[in-house]
C-alpha cells in the first residue's frame, strides 16, 4: 500500500493554468511515494510545454504506462524518452497494432512513437495484472461484462472497415491508498462499469476513494449513464474527476448528479492523497 499518491493532470483537452497550453489528449503525472510515472503522453504538442511550466521534471520519471495504443496517449511517447530513456514501458500487446475509426482514418501510435520502442527499450508488454511501482497496478486486459456498454467506437483494425476493433488493450491504473483505491482512466474503452467492478476483483473489494480521468461516455445514452451513477453511488466514490473523452453532456450529468465528489481535471490540476504533511 501507498503512503502517498500525488497525482498532476500533464495533458488534457481543457488547460487550467496561466501559461499551460489544451489539446485532445490526456497523460497523467505521479508521485507514488519515492516513485514517480507518466501514465499515458497526450499527442505531444503540449507535454514538454506543460511539464515545464509546471516545474515537473521528466528526467525523474522511471516507468511510463499506456492505457491503449490510440494517438492522443500514446503521441509524446518520443519526446518523454529523450528525457527518461531509461524509462521502462508497461503496455498491452496490442497496443501498437493498427487502428482506425468510423471514417476510415488512422488514429493508432504515431511512427515516431513506435519507432521510440526499438529493440534496446525497456519493455513491459503484457495483458495480465501487473504491479507498474510499489502500491500502483496496471489492469491489464478489462473484462467485459456489461452489454450497455461499449468501446465508444465504432473502431477498426483497417482503413477499409472490415475489421472490428474493440480496443482489448484498454487498460487502467490503480493505487491502494488508506482511504481506499485511486483508480486512473486513460480512455476506458472498456467501460466504466466494467473497469471499476473488475479493479473490485482484483483488489478484494477493498472501497474505491477516487476515480479521475477519461470515461469515453462522449456517446452514452441514458441507459448507460444512469448504470454508470448507479455504480458510482453504490461505491460510495467521494473523488470523481472524469475529464478528455468524458463528452460534456455526460460531465454535466454526473456534475448534476453527485455536487459534492465531482471535481473538475485540466491541465495542471493536482490531486494528493494519503499522506498529506
Amino acid at each position: 500500500m501507498l503512503k502517498r499518491l500525488e497525482v498532476t493532470v500533464l495533458v488534457e483537452n481543457q488547460a487550467g493554468g496561466r501559461g499551460l497550453l489544451g489539446e485532445h489528449g490526456v497523460a497523467f503525472h505521479l508521485r507514488a511515494d519515492a516513485h514517480v510515472v507518466l501514465f499515458d503522453t497526450g499527442q505531444g504538442l503540449t507535454l514538454i510545454h506543460n511539464a515545464d511550466a509546471l516545474g515537473l521534471d521528466l528526467a525523474e520519471i522511471e516507468a511510463i504506462v499506456l492505457s491503449h495504443g490510440h494517438y492522443d496517449h500514446t503521441g509524446g511517447l518520443a519526446q518523454a524518452l529523450q528525457y527518461c530513456g531509461g524509462a521502462e514501458i508497461h503496455l498491452h500487446p496490442e497496443a501498437l497494432r493498427p487502428k482506425f475509426n468510423r471514417d476510415g482514418n488512422d488514429i493508432g501510435a504515431p511512427a515516431i512513437s513506435v519507432s521510440a520502442l526499438a529493440p534496446g527499450a525497456r519493455l513491459h508488454t503484457t495483458d495480465q495484472p501487473s504491479e507498474v511501482v510499489p502500491g500502483l497496478f496496471a489492469t491489464g486486459t478489462i473484462p467485459r461484462r456489461h452489454a450497455f456498454e461499449d468501446t465508444g467506437g465504432p473502431f477498426f483494425r483497417d482503413a477499409q472497415k472490415a475489421h472490428e476493433d474493440l480496443v482489448p488493450d484498454d487498460q487502467a491504473l490503480f493505487a491502494l491508498l488508506p482511504e481506499g483505491v485511486v483508480v486512473l482512466l486513460g480512455c476506458c474503452h472498456a467501460g466504466v462499469v466494467n473497469t471499476l467492478e473488475y479493479i473490485g476483483v482484483l483488489t478484494g473489494g477493498r472501497p474505491i476513494h477516487a476515480v479521475i480521468g477519461g470515461t469515453h461516455l462522449l456517446r452514452a445514452d441514458d441507459e448507460r449513464l444512469a448504470h454508470t451513477a448507479a455504480l458510482i453511488d453504490s461505491l460510495d466514490i467521494r473523488v470523481l474527476a472524469p475529464n478528455h473523452c468524458t463528452g460534456l453532456n455526460a460531465q454535466c450529468y454526473l456534475r448534476t448528479r453527485f455536487p459534492d465528489r465531482y471535481f473538475e481535471a485540466p491541465a495542471g490540476k493536482h490531486f494528493l492523497f494519503g499522506d498529506n504533511r
